[in-house]
C-alpha cells in the first residue's frame, strides 16, 4: 500500500507567519505594535490595502492633503494592535506616516517571502 502524506495546517500557518514577517516598532507610550505584510491580512484587509497603496502612486500636489488619511487607514489595517497605533498617530505629520510605510514596505519586503531560517 501507498503511503499518504500529512499536511498540518497549524505547522503551514506558522511558517507562512514567519516567512511573511512583520514590522515591529515600539510606539512612544512603550508599546509594541507588529505591522503585519498585507500577504496575511483576510481578503478584504488585502483588496483594501492594495487599493490604498495603489492609489498612493504617482501623488501630485492635489492629492497629498487625501495621502495621510490613507497612511493612517494603511497602517491601523496592517497593525496587530490599532488602538495603540492610532494613539501613536494622532499627532504625525505627513513626512512621518510616510516614513513609517516607507521601513514597513522594505521590512515586509511585500510580495517576496523572506528566507526561512529552517
Amino acid at each position: 500500500m501507498g503511503t499518504t502524506m500529512t499536511f498540518n495546517c497549524a505547522d503551514a500557518l506558522a511558517e507562512v507567519e514567519t516567512n511573511y514577517r512583520a514590522m515591529e516598532m515600539t510606539t512612544r507610550a512603550g508599546k509594541t505594535v507588529h505591522l503585519r505584510n498585507i500577504l496575511l491580512l483576510p481578503d478584504t484587509g488585502l483588496k483594501t490595502a492594495m487599493t490604498i497603496l495603489k492609489s498612493l502612486d504617482g501623488k501630485t500636489e492635489e492629492g497629498v492633503t487625501e495621502t495621510l488619511p490613507k497612511l493612517r487607514d494603511l497602517l491601523l489595517m496592517v497593525a496587530d494592535d490599532p488602538a495603540a497605533l492610532k494613539v501613536e498617530m494622532k499627532d504625525w505629520p505627513l513626512a512621518m506616516a510616510m516614513n513609517v510605510v516607507q521601513e514597513w514596505q522594505k521590512v515586509t519586503d511585500l510580495g517576496e517571502a523572506q528566507p526561512s531560517d529552517s
